[in-house]
């Protein structure tokens, strides 16, 4: 099994959303996607407005690797935020709300990250995402339907755990 090392802690995820959202509005509800849903960065660039069903709090991936869809949740906090970006920017229902190439997101989230002094990626809010809903007592194959895996052998990866992490565990367990 691999190791993932390529992951932020939940503080390190805020102050990238922090230094995002003094910035940029675009850039800080990009991040906050990424973040709070775990899709891939080319998942992304396809979301359109018409791809969310705020009643539901869910957004439809509609373009998901290997041709797939999938359904994520997406609190109404960051739902209402996206609609209020959508109804300000004008954007039409059938268009994609990030208008972006996958370069340009990739150095948006690196210029952010490196304020923070991290070398981050888009897939690195993945990462963390991840861990941190197992962190937070995700199944395995709960996590594997959100983040579209095919093989829970590839979710499997999340369930590493640092010392800081197995020390919190052991001391909650009753012996």
């Amino acid at each position: 099994m691999k190791n993932i090392t390529d992951y932020l802690e939940k503080e390190q995820v805020d102050l990238v959303l922090e230094a995002a959202h003094q910035c940029s509005q675009r850039d800080y509800l990009m991040l906050r996607v990424l973040w709070r849903t775990g899709v891939r960065v080319n998942e992304l660039l396809n979301i359109r407005p018409s791809d969310i069903e705020a009643h539901n709090s869910v957004v439809n991936i509609t373009k998901a690797k290997g041709g797939k869809q999938r359904r994520v949740h997406l609190d109404a906090e960051t739902i209402k935020m996206l609609s209020e970006y959508i109804w300000t920017q004008k954007l039409p229902a059938d268009r994609p709300i990030f208008a972006l190439k996958q370069r340009q997101v990739r150095n948006i989230v690196k210029r952010y990250g490196s304020m923070i002094g991290k070398d981050v990626h888009p897939h690195t809010f993945r990462h963390s995402y991840a861990i941190h809903c197992v962190r937070n007592g995700w199944d395995i194959r709960r996590l594997q339907q959100v983040l579209g895996h095919s093989s829970l052998n590839v979710t499997a990866i999340y369930l590493q755990f640092n010392d800081q992490d197995i020390k919190e565990l052991y001391d909650r367990t009753p012996f």
